[in-house]
């Protein structure tokens, strides 16, 4: 379970997604709410909408269930207030370079925005918070009115979930206590590789997870 902690944040009336007027600059990166790194990028949400805006290059600091982003880079002064995008309505996420992910386990799971760490015949999703926002909107559609440079209590992450998946096959989350019998499963066609998961060989243990499938994906095309 992720720590939970009560930000109560007040909205305003807006669209949730406006017409949008193309940046003059869209290299520009910044600091915008909660201190959150932004840069320009694409969501595509789950109705096939398209957003092209400047969003946030991490999300590990209990902003998983909005996205907040910017229409334009902020000029010098006070940062303007951000729109925000629901998580649960995002299909997929793409910004500096990283791409986001909304990892469902079941048709009724809200699912949670995880990031794809390594891409190929298995890929690797990071999902890691340290609190979840609680939200207090006026109206359905939102923008946010509270102080955009305000900063999120500095709190300990909680332990992070990996998930793996095959080409568009269903995510699996990854159990840290069954780890070796799990992941070796997984890795089944690869014998040597499993084999050293298996058994647990340095190297090859539950923190190694990144490598173990960094290798997989390498030597699959071999």
């Amino acid at each position: 379970m992720l720590s939970i902690i009560t930000l109560c944040v007040a909205f305003w009336a807006g669209p949730t997604a406006p017409t949008q007027t193309a940046p003059t600059d869209t290299t520009r990166q910044f600091r915008g709410f909660a201190n959150l790194p932004f840069a320009w990028g694409t969501a595509v949400l789950r109705k096939g909408k398209v957003v092209r805006a400047y969003l946030p290059t991490a999300t590990t600091r209990g902003l998983e269930t909005m996205v907040p982003y910017y229409l334009q880079a902020p000029g010098p002064g006070k940062l303007p207030n951000p729109k925000l995008l629901t998580a649960a309505n995002v299909q997929w996420m793409r910004v500096g370079g990283q791409y986001w992910e909304v990892l469902r386990n079941n048709r009724n799971d809200e699912g949670s925005l995880a990031q794809r760490r390594q891409a190929g015949t298995v890929d690797l999703f990071l999902v890691q918070a340290s609190a979840t926002l609680i939200l207090t909107a006026l109206e359905p559609n939102p923008v946010l009115s509270s102080p955009a440079g305000a900063t999120l209590p500095e709190m300990s992450p909680s332990p992070a979930s990996w998930y793996l998946r095959r080409a568009m096959g269903p995510p699996v989350l990854v159990a840290q206590a069954t780890f070796a019998t799990q992941v070796a499963a997984f890795l089944h066609d690869d014998p040597e590789l499993a084999r050293r998961v298996a058994t647990s060989q340095l190297g090859y243990r539950y923190a190694e997870l990144e490598s173990i499938i960094q290798q997989y994906n390498r030597r699959a095309h071999r």
